[in-house]
């Protein structure tokens, strides 16, 4: 029996699976809802509160462990990469 992935899992599964990005929030929505039977407010809120230059994000849900999406400009996402994005306090990119 194969373990089931929670929604988090499924969210960082998939963008790996879009080859870290950049994807659309409706692609990513997509590929995680095949994933599991979460509803559909689920998988939205994951895909806000796990990026990290959102600060609404840090407001709504404070204690999300490992953010690891980036929200571009263009409004796809992408694996979140320090080097490539900079640094990120509560949303807000400081170096």
């Amino acid at each position: 029996m194969r373990k089931k992935l929670s929604c988090r899992e499924a969210v960082k599964k998939a963008i790996l699976e879009f080859g870290s990005g950049p994807v659309t929030a409706k692609e990513l929505f997509h590929k995680v809802k095949t994933m599991g039977d979460w509803s559909d407010d689920t998988i939205w809120q994951h895909l806000m509160c796990l990026v990290v230059n959102l600060p609404p994000a840090y407001k709504h849900w404070p204690n999300t462990p490992e953010r690891f999406l980036f929200l571009r400009e263009d409004g796809k996402y992408e694996v979140y990469n320090s080097n490539k994005h900079g640094i990120y306090s509560e949303g807000t990119r400081i170096r």
